[in-house]
């Protein structure tokens, strides 16, 4: 799975910062119903978990990245918050004590080599009868050609509050049948002293609303919600791009 080192970890809430998470929201209703304690997995730099934090919410995070880590502590400090962030592969992550809450949001999940292991030990993670909450993606403009396969097409750009100029190129290859998709970004930080480049790989994995339901239960879930592109009103089909999904370990 993707580590997200360097400029990929330093630029990503950077072309991400004007885009409001639409799964804060969700996050803080299901945690302000079903209180006790949480963990994200895929915290990366805090963008969902300090905020979180910042409203009473007990939750802690865990994510493969030091560098994500680190920028996450960097944010925490300026808020004036300590939390508690485990550094390590959330496919073996062995805490001390279950959780009664599992958070997998930002199609975290879709990057694990083996996605239906992942969450056979995410069950593990678990108190009997606590929720997982996870949001995966359908990669429509990949599927439908929208996007240029095997092409390099530039991603993202913004510029930095110090004036420096960051972008991402990206190239990818589809296996539709095996709903794989595999991606190269060159991500590149321009400033008076030249250019920063990093490369890096991550291969995603998606589902149908079926294929999700069937591999929850398979691993010990029952789903108790499914909502389509973040509108409860809106018909969980195999139209949805993003699918939200809350689950009990039976």
């Amino acid at each position: 799975m993707s580590s997200y080192t360097s400029l990929e970890a330093l630029l990503h809430d950077a072309f991400w910062a004007t885009e409001e998470s639409p799964e804060l929201a969700w996050i803080r209703e299901i945690l302000t119903r079903h209180p006790g304690r949480a963990l994200e997995i895929g915290c990366g730099s805090g963008r969902l978990l300090l905020p979180l934090l910042q409203q009473g919410h007990r939750i802690e995070g865990i994510d493969l990245s030091a560098d994500m880590l680190a920028l996450c502590r960097s944010a925490a400090a300026a808020l004036g918050i300590d939390p508690v962030l485990h550094h390590g592969d959330m496919t073996s992550f062995a805490p001390p004590q279950p959780y009664e809450i599992l958070l997998v949001p930002a199609f975290t999940l879709q990057l694990a080599g083996d996605p239906a292991a992942a969450l056979r030990h995410f069950y593990q993670l678990l108190v009997p009868g606590g929720l997982i909450y996870l949001t995966v993606f359908v990669p429509l403009a990949e599927i439908h050609r929208d996007l240029p396969e095997n092409t390099w097409y530039p991603d993202h750009q913004t510029t930095l509050p110090d004036g420096r100029k960051a972008s991402v190129e990206t190239l990818h290859r589809i296996d539709r049948k095996s709903r794989i998709l595999h991606r190269e970004h060159v991500y590149r930080l321009e400033g008076p002293e030249g250019t920063l480049e990093h490369r890096c790989e991550e291969t995603i994995r998606w589902f149908t609303p079926r294929t999700l339901a069937r591999v929850l239960k398979e691993s010990g879930f029952k789903v108790t919600q499914a909502v389509a592109d973040f509108d409860d009103e809106i018909p969980v089909t195999d139209e949805a791009q993003i699918l939200t999904v809350l689950a009990e370990r039976c």
